[in-house]
């Protein structure tokens, strides 16, 4: 019995051992990769000193499918809106995840931002760059439910379809540093979020709150404010923020136009056929010899490449020039509408993508923005509309019969006397023509026109009672 009760007792202590070197090897991970970052400055807290208090007004915005340039503009876009009104910014995540550019380029928006934003995962799942972004939020909060993690960097190769993990410490160091700086500042278990990096760690809502990834597990928007409501957040700016949603004014900002024609072509398998069928179309059209199809090619190819990430305010130049260059063709040269159709929709196209929202070093008001956007959209649109009446119309001419206009038959008067071998000039369909006739004709007497040899008539007298033949 004693040699049974020491073995029991070695394999516990073996237990006791193993169990603690894991817990420290799990407490060292966070502090490995974060160190002094694995401390909490900013995000929720239940109270403390405030510096200015929200208004009631929360902004919702809705980011579902791919992370992409366009969803970085659009949260950008609606941070500003926020802090011009003082408000709260809920952005609700449904995501696979995306690009890892478009991603950061959303985290530091949220750095920067003067508003509370609140991240709330919803439906399904925020994986990969829609964890980063949830994790970088002041408020992270999720939906009994969904799912969280897998943000190893992956690449991939458009001509196979296939994905290759990255495991390069130059890429993943950066991401790590990335959760360290923006998750684990605002009190985020660093060690949770190395490991979703380096193990590829999912969590539901109930674990990620157990283990200190996010904030609150809420049913919906209105479970959501009322369990953030009147407590503090702390935001890197330095500006410390009581929330004040007793009676919350939701508002749903939705994207722009601009916004959701990037955001669908950035689909991948969108962007790949568009780019395939824009470089076939151009290629047979020269190889054929007929160029009029280039332009369709060419609008495949630039919808393609800005779904690839290609600058969408060079796009949008580029579609506004093509526009007009194929227009202009239309016009000068015989065609049946193809190249001018073409047109058109490139400088549709070109306008919606124009950026309206003013840049770094140019701002415009809101309202300014809006009368732009509509009067350009107005401008294009008639514009459109009025080529398109044109070209149809040149279409419907060019489809009629051609009308062969004869001389022989027509009448007018003698301006000379004509004698058989002594031609003279008639006004025939208010016309000079030198004419010659069998019989005796005095100027002024009424002609008919009863052949032509080239520009010489041959005509007969007429007298004024005549009828017409």
């Amino acid at each position: 019995m004693r040699d049974r009760a020491g073995i029991l007792l070695v394999i516990l202590i073996i237990f006791m051992a193993v169990a603690l070197n894991l817990a420290l090897a799990e407490e060292d991970l966070g502090s490995k990769y974060c160190g002094a970052q694995a401390y909490k400055k900013y995000g929720l807290f239940n109270d403390g000193d405030y510096d200015r208090v929200t208004s009631n007004r929360v902004y919702v915005i809705k980011v579902e499918g791919v992370i992409d340039y366009a969803m970085a503009e659009y949260i950008s876009s609606s941070i500003k809106e926020a802090e011009n009104d003082n408000a709260v910014l809920v952005i609700e995540l449904n995501t696979p995840g995306g690009l890892l550019d478009a991603a950061l380029d959303i985290v530091s928006s949220i750095g920067d931002s003067k508003a509370p934003v609140i991240g709330y995962v919803v439906d399904k799942w925020a994986e990969s760059a829609g964890t980063l972004i949830l994790v970088s939020t002041h408020i992270a909060a999720m939906e009994p439910g969904t799912i969280i993690g897998s943000v190893q960097p992956i690449a991939y190769d458009p001509a196979t379809g296939g994905y290759r993990p990255i495991n390069e410490s130059k890429i993943i160091n950066p991401i790590i540093k990335v959760f360290c700086e923006h998750g684990a500042t605002k009190g985020r278990n660093a060690t949770a979020l190395v490991r979703f990096v380096l193990f590829n760690d999912n969590y539901g809502a109930e674990e990620a709150l157990q283990l200190g990834v996010i904030d609150v597990v809420a049913t919906d928007i209105h479970d959501l404010l009322a369990k953030v409501n009147n407590r503090v957040v702390a935001l890197p700016s330095g500006d410390r923020v009581l929330l004040n949603l007793d009676s919350p004014e939701i508002v749903e900002l939705r994207p722009s136009l601009r916004v959701t024609l990037l955001h669908t072509l950035s689909d991948p398998m969108l962007a790949g056929i568009l780019l395939s069928l824009g470089t076939l179309i151009v290629l047979f059209s020269l190889v054929s010899g007929n160029p009029g199809a280039v332009g369709v090619g060419v609008l495949l190819l630039l919808l393609g490449l800005a779904g690839q990430g290609f600058n969408p305010n060079m796009t949008s130049l580029f579609l506004i020039i093509g526009g007009s260059i194929l227009l202009f063709i239309e016009i000068y040269t015989p065609g049946f509408g193809l190249i001018g159709g073409t047109g058109i929709v490139m400088l549709v196209l070109g306008i919606a993508l124009l950026p309206v929202g003013g840049g770094q070093g140019f701002s415009i008001s809101p309202e300014y923005a809006d009368q732009l956007l509509k009067t350009l959209y107005a401008t294009g649109g008639a514009f459109g509309l009025m080529t398109a009446f044109i070209v149809y119309k040149v279409i419907q001419v060019r489809r009629q019969k051609p009308i062969v206009w004869d001389i022989v038959g027509s009448r007018g008067r003698a301006v000379d006397r004509i004698e058989p071998g002594k031609p003279g000039f008639v006004l025939v369909e208010g016309e000079y023509w030198k004419a010659v006739s069998d019989e005796v004709i005095e100027a002024g007497e009424r002609v008919e026109v009863i052949g032509k040899e080239e520009h010489i008539l041959k005509v007969r007298k007429v007298s004024d009672t005549s009828p017409s033949q």
